[in-house]
Order: C-alpha cells, then sequence, then structure tokens
C-alpha cells in the first residue's frame, strides 16, 4: 500500500452483517487504501441524521465513496458532496419490507439517490432484477457475485474436535443455523422444523448461532433438540461440526453464510427468498420460504442419506471454488473502481 495510492471510504448502515464481511474481503484488494464508515452504531434509525453529518466530514480527502446497502445509500448520497461513487446493494433490504405510501417514498428517493452514483453493484442475479425494476436497463448496473477465500477441506481430527466440543455425540445428525436471530431469517420457523423431522429421526439436532430481537423467545423453548450458541467467532468450527446448514431466510443478497458453508464442503438446505437459490444452484436442496413442513420434510430426508449430503456438499464446493472465487470478485471491483476514478 502506498501513499499514492486512491484512498476508498466505506459507507455501511451500521456494523455486522454481510455487508461488513464484503467490505472486509475488499480490504485485501492491492492499489487501493480503505477505510470504513458506520452511519449508525446500534442500527438505529434516529442515530442516522447524525451519521449523515459525520460522513460529510468523513468523505474530505477521500478519493472514492463505496456505499454498502439500499439504506445506506438513501442516505449518503445525498449527503456525499458530489464525490465518485460506487453502491453495492446487498439483498435490497429496505426496498423489500417498505409497503404502500412508505414503499413508494423509499423507491422514489432510492432512484434518486442511486442516479447519483458512478456504478451500482449487485451481488445476485435476484438482486440485478431488483436494482433494474429501479433502474431498468441502466449501463451502471454490474454484477459481481460475492466472493469466498479458498478453505482448507476439513479433517477428520478438526471435525472430531468440533463435535466433541459442541457435545455431539456419535451418529448425531447435525443441522446448523448461522445468522441473525430474526423473522427475516426465520430462526423460529426452523427451530419448529427441527422438532418436526425429530419426532422421525431423534438424531437430529438442531444448532442456532447467532443473536438478536428473538433470542429471548428461542431461549424459552430451547431443549436438547434444538440449542442456541449465541452469536459465536468461530464459524468455521461449527461448520466442521455441521452435517447440514440450513438458512431459511425470506430474502438475501447472496449469503456469505451459505458460501461459506459450501467453500467447506457442507450439504445445504435453503429457502427460495431472493438470493439462496442463486448460492446454491443445483448444489442444494430449496425449499418454499415459510414452509416449514417442507423444511422439515428436506431436512429429514438429508438426515437419512449420508451419500445424498456428501454428493451436495462435493458440488457445493466445486461451485463455490468456480462461481464464488475472492479472486474474482476483487479483480472485477478493482476494474470498477479504475472506471468511475477514471470518469473523473
Amino acid at each position: 500500500m502506498a501513499e499514492s495510492d486512491p484512498r476508498v471510504l466505506h459507507v455501511l448502515a451500521h456494523p455486522g452483517g454481510g455487508g461488513e464481511e464484503y467490505a472486509r474481503l475488499l480490504e485485501g484488494m492491492p492499489g487501493f487504501r480503505f477505510a470504513r464508515f458506520h452511519l449508525t452504531e446500534r442500527g438505529r434509525p434516529l442515530e442516522t441524521p447524525v451519521g449523515a453529518a459525520r460522513l460529510r466530514r468523513a468523505a474530505r480527502g477521500c478519493d472514492l465513496l463505496h456505499v454498502h446497502g439500499d439504506s445506506a445509500a438513501l442516505v449518503s448520497l445525498p449527503a456525499t458532496g458530489g464525490a465518485p461513487t460506487v453502491v453495492t446493494l446487498h439483498g435490497s433490504h429496505l426496498l423489500r419490507r417498505a409497503r404502500g405510501i412508505r414503499g413508494r417514498a423509499v423507491r422514489t428517493g432510492l432512484r434518486r439517490a442511486l442516479g447519483r452514483a458512478e456504478a451500482v453493484i449487485a451481488v445476485s442475479e435476484s438482486e440485478l432484477a431488483k436494482a433494474r425494476e429501479l433502474l431498468g436497463p441502466d449501463s451502471r448496473l454490474v454484477l459481481i457475485h460475492n466472493g469466498v477465500p479458498a478453505r482448507e477441506p476439513v479433517g477428520d481430527d478438526e471435525r472430531l474436535a468440533a463435535r466433541e466440543a459442541l457435545g455431539l455425540r456419535p451418529g448425531t445428525v447435525a443441522a446448523l443455523f448461522v445468522g441473525e436471530l430474526s423473522e427475516r431469517k426465520q430462526p423460529s420457523e426452523f427451530a419448529d422444523a427441527v422438532r418436526r423431522a425429530r419426532a422421525a429421526n431423534p438424531a437430529i439436532v438442531g444448532l442456532l448461532a447467532g443473536d438478536g430481537p428473538l433470542r429471548p423467545e428461542l431461549e424459552a423453548s430451547a431443549d436438547e433438540g434444538v440449542r442456541l450458541l449465541g452469536h459465536r467467532g468461530d464459524v468455521r468450527a461449527l461448520l466442521a461440526a455441521a452435517d447440514v446448514f440450513v438458512l431459511p431466510s425470506l430474502w438475501e443478497g447472496l449469503p456469505y453464510a451459505v458460501l461459506d458453508a459450501m467453500a467447506l464442503g457442507v450439504a445445504t438446505l435453503v429457502s427460495d427468498g431472493p438470493g439462496n437459490p442463486d448460492a446454491v444452484g443445483e448444489t442444494g436442496l430449496v425449499f418454499p420460504a415459510g414452509d416449514t413442513s417442507a423444511m422439515s420434510s428436506a431436512l429429514g430426508r438429508l438426515a437419512g442419506d449420508s451419500e445424498l449430503r456428501q454428493s451436495l456438499g462435493r458440488a457445493g464446493a466445486a461451485r463455490a471454488r468456480e462461481r464464488f472465487s475472492l479472486a474474482n470478485m476483487l479483480g472485477r471491483t478493482a476494474r470498477v473502481y479504475e472506471r468511475t476514478l477514471a470518469a473523473r
């Protein structure tokens, strides 16, 4: 890194989540200097006006702003004073939640905000389609899939140690959920699906790793078949112990949790919420979002068929290497940065 390298400021709505991981990975890109800015510290809307004012100061001296997410774009772009800007859409959460009059206001404001950006990156095919609903066939839209680093395969000793640390007995089939414990992620439905599947196969155990507003509710109903692990920083160890990774969310951008599971060869079971099928393609099982019965049935099928789990795991690992490489993500994003800076 040299002092002459362009300085990029990542602008995020709040700490944590997929946007933070995406920004962290981009900071491994050579030829640029990076810093991060959070509009809020706890994700509270009332913090946003103060965050926008702080952003004006933070943006001074930056060569390029990289704004992450539709809510950050809606607030940030009017406040940046015309600095060269790239926006990445990571799920269009605000856009998907807004309804009625508020929804129309969000769409209008976001269309205007994105109009100020030199480039808009969509991380999945579903996200690209959502962006085109706003902007039409805009030449500034570009599809760049999220990328994950190459992973060392999980060895037998590592898997055994990870399972022992979680108290998983031989023969247990561990279904793992990693993510925010919020309604969008559907952790309660995951827990319900595990309990239904256990009625036919008591070897199944559900593991929930994460924190969020639904944690008290989930803690109240936790038992030996559905265990809450809280926030965990050792996701590789959890994946090493898991037999199936489950993400039942209503929508995503392109979920890093699923890509990480695929990269390590863990069989995946996901909802058909936007972004999830884009990740797994034909290498995972997919059920209708919100359909707990279908999730339970698919989980039971995977729990009872180790050959299917292994086959899906191998196919998912190959897909992660070929389609979601970190090198491709960094290289293509660097070219977007270079075009943006050259246009100024």
